[in-house]
């Protein structure tokens, strides 16, 4: 019998493949999260040189200890400003172990029998907390639908793994945050439109 959760987490380390799982302990549940080197896609870091549109905008390369680092460090740096992203329990060298934060907001809103009031919902709560961000002048940097999650009335932020060179201002990075969010709507296969409008308003309205 495993006496902590450092021990469970070290046990499925070894012979789980996914770089991200879930485990219990006492009866909860929580992610574990292999450290992972990450690089700019090259085809996208191409086009970029070409074209410099927000979307395009490559991330920094990190080494798996550095995207750790990162991550955690992020994740910490939002919790102090009051932003809602999962509680780092635990982490070391080689890993780190995030309480649960719920379903992702695109499993819940790309069931094509979604009510609209439903939908607006959802779509309501990730507006205002990526407004949130923004408006402690901060990023997401991969603010599409799967990397933001629903739990007991709270949207929380996850993922926030990309980082970007010191010459791209903060105002790019916020709008690249939105047009990536925009285009995971674009995704959902409801049996209703949209409005793109409504979302882009209620986004500029909470936002300084």
């Amino acid at each position: 019998m495993y006496k902590s959760l450092e021990e469970i987490a070290c046990a499925q380390i070894l012979s789980n493949e996914s770089e991200i799982f879930s485990i219990e302990f006492e009866n909860q549940k929580y992610w574990v999260k292999k450290a992972r080197a990450t690089k700019p896609n090259k085809i996208q870091k191409f086009f970029y040189q070409i074209l410099p549109f927000e979307l395009l905008m490559p991330s920094l390369p990190k080494s798996a200890k550095e995207a750790l680092v990162h991550e955690t460090a992020k994740l910490e740096l939002f919790r102090s400003k009051g932003i809602n992203v999962p509680k780092v329990v635990y982490q070391c060298d080689d890993f780190f172990i995030l309480e649960d934060v719920g379903v992702a907001i695109h499993a819940l809103i790309r069931n094509q029998h979604i009510t609209q009031e439903k939908m607006y919902y959802y779509i309501n709560k990730v507006i205002e907390l990526l407004a949130t961000i923004h408006n402690k002048n901060q990023f997401h940097g991969g603010a599409q639908t799967r990397n933001f999650t629903y739990k007991e009335g709270k949207v929380f932020a996850i993922d926030l793994e990309e980082s970007f060179t010191s010459s791209i201002d903060i105002e790019t990075l916020k709008f690249r945050d939105f047009l990536l969010l925009l285009l995971s709507f674009v995704k959902i296969k409801a049996s209703f439109e949209l409005d793109y409008e409504y979302i882009i308003q209620q986004y500029v309205a909470l936002t300084k």
